[in-house]
């Protein structure tokens, strides 16, 4: 779905084409497990490019109810998820506050044809994605919290995965981030600058 334009990195994407490049590493149903197996495919010993800044969300499916293949323990996910952030620091050289680790978001239930996911665990890995951020000492939006205080504003298109709506509120938490740190880490003078 990356190429639909209400997508949540499109808006960002959108939104910033003047000043930033955007590279999107969304891996469609990969959990924190399956990516550190591929992570040297994500994230290059020798990167291409400088990055400077980087979202880091996942959990929706290490959530999953036990006994399905997306399923990763909490304390797993934990660690997974702490070497997918140092991996970002380390090799690529983000600093941590330039970091932001998104948590699971909630789900609606009542829209989800079975019982793979729970707001319960959710709302556990969400916390436990915080713990990771706190620890790393980088920055964190509870989508958890988030997404259930605008639990009536139609987020999601089947219970997990969003909608127009749903996207664009990860976009505006993601651009918040992104304006509060544009001007320290890239300075991009206004046109009105140039004589």
């Amino acid at each position: 779905s990356g190429i639909n334009a209400e997508y949540g990195v499109n808006l960002v994407a959108e939104k910033y084409c003047r000043h930033l490049d955007i590279t999107n590493r969304g891996l469609s149903g990969y959990n924190t497990r399956w990516t550190l197996e591929r992570i040297c495919d994500v994230i290059p010993a020798v990167p291409a490019y400088h990055y400077d800044l980087s979202v880091v969300w996942f959990g929706c499916n290490d959530a999953v109810r036990h006994g399905l293949s997306q399923h990763v323990p909490p304390g797993e996910y934990s660690r997974n998820l702490t070497q997918i952030v140092s991996k970002l620091i380390d090799c690529l050289g983000i600093q941590p506050c330039n970091l932001l680790l998104l948590t699971p978001n909630s789900v609606d239930e009542t829209m989800m044809s079975d019982d793979c996911r729970s707001n319960e665990r959710m709302r556990k890995y969400a916390d436990l994605a915080l713990n990771v951020a706190r620890d790393r000492q980088c920055q964190s939006a509870n989508l958890y919290t988030l997404f259930s205080e605008h639990a009536n504003e139609d987020l999601f298109t089947d219970g997990l995965h969003l909608s127009k709506r749903g996207n664009e509120q990860v976009a505006e938490v993601v651009c918040k981030f992104l304006s509060c740190r544009i001007q320290d880490t890239l300075p991009i003078p206004d046109w009105k600058d140039f004589k």
